[in-house]
């Protein structure tokens, strides 16, 4: 492993197990934004994570940032210690994935099942997992399709699939389910460009539709039914809704990180008063109850659950 320049320009030996604790807490502070933001984003200890950032200074022999009134900052010299240190957690990932796949020699097939539109959500870290579990079992035929959330858990009761991601309303008695992520999901509309976005009180008034949803009354689709609007329209899938959300004269529930990451002829606004209306998701990785699953399903399974709640 290479050495770590130090700020008075000596340089360090080998690192401890301490040094690596440190350090990782430190790159937890800088992502978060400082000290207090760690704290409440990682349910970390303030007095843990400043003995770590003092350790650490006085390990390297140099400021590694800036803590005060103004905010926090990285110094030049912290800058270039976090980068060493994400090549080193970046070295110890890949050394752990390839010991487990040795050790392990996962063979046989994952079908794992994704509900539509969760690459444009932050938050998921599902091709971070996969990234990983590729890593770790190179030789696993992996499969993965994207299914209707009514659907999916259906799939997965008929055994088509090994693993599922959607929405926990969808889960089911028969699935065992493991939060990941959430999703937040709004009232959307795309007026025309001579007309004001509608309040929700005057969709009826002015004409506007309501976007339904074809699966079965839970979340945004159960809260879709419940608005007064002039009339009503189905879609299955998000890229769907959208379609009818861009005509203009609709109104429909849609994620935030969809919308974010989609570029359409008409933009996406919220409709005005609708902030009630507001829904925040949670989504799980289902598999079937009882079923005996192979070791490349379990460390798939067990790779989701783990990015995401390191990311959280």
């Amino acid at each position: 492993m290479g050495r770590l320049l130090l700020g008075s320009g000596r340089q360090i030996g080998g690192l401890a197990a301490g040094d690596i604790r440190d350090m990782r807490l430190f790159r937890q502070i800088a992502d978060a934004g400082g000290i207090t933001a760690a704290v409440e984003r990682f349910d970390l200890e303030k007095t843990a994570l400043s003995r770590a950032v003092s350790a650490l200074e006085q390990r390297l022999d140099g400021t590694l940032c800036i803590r005060g009134p103004k905010g926090f900052s990285l110094t030049p010299y912290g800058q270039e210690v976090y980068a060493a240190i994400c090549g080193i957690e970046d070295a110890l990932d890949t050394a752990r994935a390839r010991i487990n796949g040795a050790y392990r020699d996962f063979q046989g097939e994952v079908r794992l099942g994704i509900t539509d539109s969760c690459l444009t959500n932050e938050d998921a870290k599902i091709s971070d997992a996969i990234e990983v579990f590729m890593q770790m079992a190179p030789a696993v035929r992996l499969s993965v399709s994207i299914h209707p959330p009514d659907q999916l858990a259906a799939a997965l009761e008929s055994r088509e699939l090994h693993l599922g991601i959607v929405s926990a309303d969808h889960s089911g008695p028969a699935l065992a389910s493991t939060p990941i992520f959430t999703e937040t999901a709004n009232l959307y509309c795309c007026p025309r460009a001579d007309e004001t976005p509608p309040q929700l009180a005057q969709l009826s008034g002015r004409g506007y539709g309501v976007v339904l949803r074809r699966f079965r009354n839970v979340g945004p689709a159960l809260s879709s039914r419940h608005i007064a609007a002039a009339w009503t329209v189905e879609a299955s899938g998000l890229e769907a809704v959208a379609t009818l959300l861009n005509t203009g004269r609709c109104v429909g529930f849609m994620p935030d990180h969809y919308v974010t990451g989609t570029r359409t002829r008409r933009p996406f606004v919220i409709v005005p008063g609708s902030d009630a209306l507001r829904l925040v998701t949670v989504f799980s990785v289902l598999t079937e109850k009882g079923r005996i699953v192979s070791q490349a399903v379990a460390a798939l399974r067990d790779t989701l659950i783990k990015t995401a709640r390191f990311s959280a």
